[in-house]
């Protein structure tokens, strides 16, 4: 019963640190691209008070976006914690597993943005217009961004990969 209860546990903190993320990753994109909210996310989450205080709108989207991706990370992630003797060591290789989940997102993200920097400019915008919404001014950007949003929810699988592999290595180990 107490690694049930560790699983619970975790399944709480990864909805919160998830949501968390999302909120703080939409602050970061929504500085690359408001229109990606104003013109599309606000839109598509029916948040019309949203463009009074598109950050807090932005930060509720990111919320939204992805405390599901932490239940359902934990919810795999949390099987393998089974995996160890008891509940204190459950614990803290989840806890350690979400944390390296999360910075694998975070990085894959980032290399999301990076990479459509590289990539999406003036002359290359035209390819991904069928991603862009009516209304936008600035196209390129708010593709950028959305390489950015893909590559997380990628990296969001990749984490989980990532934390299984981690879970089942420190379990075989010992560690």
């Amino acid at each position: 019963m107490p690694k049930f209860i560790e699983y619970l546990k975790a399944l709480v903190i990864a909805i919160l640190i998830a949501g968390i993320y999302g909120a703080i990753h939409d602050q970061i994109s929504f500085t690359f691209s408001e229109e990606y909210f104003t013109r599309f996310k606000f839109i598509q989450f029916n948040l019309s008070w949203a463009y009074e205080s598109p950050r807090l709108g932005a930060a509720l989207v990111g919320f939204l976006a992805t405390w599901w991706m932490g239940l359902i990370l934990c919810s795999i992630l949390g099987v393998f914690g089974f995996l160890f003797r008891d509940s204190k060591a459950m614990r803290a290789s989840l806890l350690q597993a979400i944390c390296l989940a999360v910075v694998v997102t975070f990085l894959t993200g980032i290399g999301g943005l990076i990479y459509a920097y590289q990539t999406v400019n003036s002359e290359t915008a035209e390819s991904y217009m069928q991603w862009v919404h009516p209304g936008v001014t600035n196209p390129v950007q708010f593709v950028r961004v959305g390489f950015m949003h893909n590559a997380s929810y990628l990296g969001g699988a990749i984490g989980l990969f990532v934390g299984i592999l981690f879970l089942v290595v420190k379990r075989v180990r010992g560690i």
